[in-house]
């Protein structure tokens, strides 16, 4: 029996039909925490919805409602709400052997790009450095740490919360001697570290929409035998080719050359909208 049928078990008598017909198929689970998004003819139940849940699921601690959007230049949750449980929305999230703390009201997780996350970390070979711009939490850079002998990866990250997270997971997870964190603008930072003599076998380009405006001073850390790129945004599935276009223009107008070696589709994102990630071999 699926969720859906498990909850309309529960609640059948307490909601109308229409009601019923609403429930969520499904919800996100993060640490003891789950996460509904509930049709808008459901909030004014949520406090009951929740407390079934919670029946249902003896070992979580809390359910929330997330009931916006991803807003904002450092794209957090809108508003997400306690529905039951204790009002504690700090967790720790275990995946592939990395743990991740984060406060799920100010910083957006998605479990979707999980399998992602893992086979990026199969790509890097020993002694590689890699540059993750967009770091975040250290949704890359630390299944990286975990899961590949890379020499040392430099995690830049703009959003000082996400930037306070993404130092106590580099703590918890103990790797102080493999991941620098940078607290910065991505495109100051990443300059700074090209001044510094440091070139990249690997730039990890990890955010929406896809930052084509970064393009430019990512190229400067490119090395003289070649590095590469992962490049990402939300294309139509037979359009996917215009991300490597838009790429592959700006670092001609600065004198590099490209080939697009791989393409994958991540997740859906709507109808024939995917989070599409391409990976291009860049050199002089």
């Amino acid at each position: 029996m699926g969720f859906k049928d498990k909850l309309k078990e529960r609640l059948k008598g307490k909601l109308s039909e229409e009601e019923l017909a609403l429930l969520p198929r499904g919800f996100q689970t993060l640490g003891k925490v789950i996460i509904l998004k509930l049709n808008q003819k459901l909030l004014a139940q949520k406090d009951l919805i929740g407390k079934v849940c919670l029946e249902l699921f003896p070992k979580i601690k809390s359910i929330y409602v997330n009931v916006g959007k991803i807003v904002g230049t450092f794209r957090e949750p809108e508003k997400i709400e306690l529905m039951a449980g204790e009002d504690n929305p700090l967790v720790e999230h275990k995946e592939h052997d990395v743990i991740y703390r984060f406060d799920i009201t100010k910083i957006m997780f998605s479990k979707g790009n999980l399998n992602e996350r893992r086979f990026l970390a199969t790509l890097v070979k020993k002694g590689e450095i890699i540059v993750d711009v967009f770091a975040g939490i250290g949704y890359f850079s630390l299944p990286i740490a975990r899961h590949s002998a890379a020499e040392r990866i430099y995690s830049i990250e703009l959003n000082p919360e996400s930037y306070r997270f993404l130092i106590e997971n580099i703590k918890i997870n103990h790797f102080k001697d493999i991941i620098i964190p940078i607290n910065g603008d991505c495109k100051q930072e990443v300059l700074k570290l090209s001044k510094a003599g440091i070139k990249a076998d690997r730039i990890i380009m990890g955010v929406f929409p896809a930052p084509k405006e970064y393009i430019k001073e990512a190229l400067t850390l490119t090395k003289d035998n070649g590095s590469i790129f992962h490049y990402e945004g939300v294309v139509e599935k037979e359009k996917y080719i215009t991300l490597f276009e838009d790429f592959n223009e700006i670092a001609e107008s600065e004198y590099y050359k490209c080939e697009l070696k791989s393409y994958r589709f991540v997740k859906s994102y709507g109808p024939n909208l995917f989070h599409t990630v391409i990976d291009i071999f860049v050199s002089k």
